[in-house]
Parts: C-alpha cells; sequence; structure tokens
C-alpha cells in the first residue's frame, strides 16, 4: 500500500483534508479515503497528480538493486525487542565515546 501512504503523507504535509485534495483534483473525498486506505490503488499518472496538487512532486530513478543490507535486517529481525534496544543502547554508547574522544583530540 504504498501509494495510499504517499497520498496520506502529502496531503497531510500540505495540511488539506481529503475533502480539499479531492477538490483539487476533482474527485470526491471517498475515493481519496479509498485511494489513502489502499482499497483502491491509483495509476501512477494519477499518484503524480494528486502528489503535485499538495504541491510536492514524486520523483523516480531506476538505480541497480542493491540488496547488500538484507542480511544485516535478516539478523536484526531475528533478535528479541530487547536485544535491539540492547544492541541499540550498545552502539550509542560507542558513538558517544567515540565522538567525545574526537572533540577531545580537536581540543587538544
Amino acid at each position: 500500500m504504498v501509494s495510499g501512504h504517499l497520498i496520506r503523507e502529502a496531503r497531510k504535509r500540505a495540511g488539506l483534508t481529503q475533502a480539499e485534495l479531492g477538490r483539487r483534483v476533482g474527485k470526491p473525498q471517498s475515493v481519496i479515503s479509498r485511494w489513502e486506505r489502499g482499497e483502491v490503488l491509483p495509476n501512477l499518472e494519477t499518484l503524480r497528480e494528486l502528489i503535485r496538487a499538495c504541491e510536492l512532486e514524486l520523483t523516480f530513478e531506476i538505480a541497480d538493486r542493491d540488496d547488500s543490507y538484507v542480511a544485516q535486517i535478516d539478523r536484526m529481525m531475528r533478535m528479541t525487542p530487547s536485544e535491539r534496544i540492547a544492541r541499540s543502547v550498545a552502539t550509542t554508547r560507542t558513538l558517544t565515546g567515540l565522538r567525545r574522544r574526537l572533540t577531545e583530540a580537536r581540543g587538544a
């Protein structure tokens, strides 16, 4: 439901209600709502029109596929929430210590 999230995010950034966005694109509020909920998927050109109506731009580019992060995500997802929090705390402490040493080295 990527398109629904994009529409909702754009509409909220623009400070518009569903009805206001609908008026800008000539659609009833109920259609905007169905798009946002993912009940109906707009085509790409309609999605771009909706984003533009919020005075934003939806951009695309073609890039080489990069799965280099998938193994790390899989490892993290196998951890319990408590393990992920503990890892985050440890990483934060390490980075804080490194930042302090860098600041001290610059000052010395």
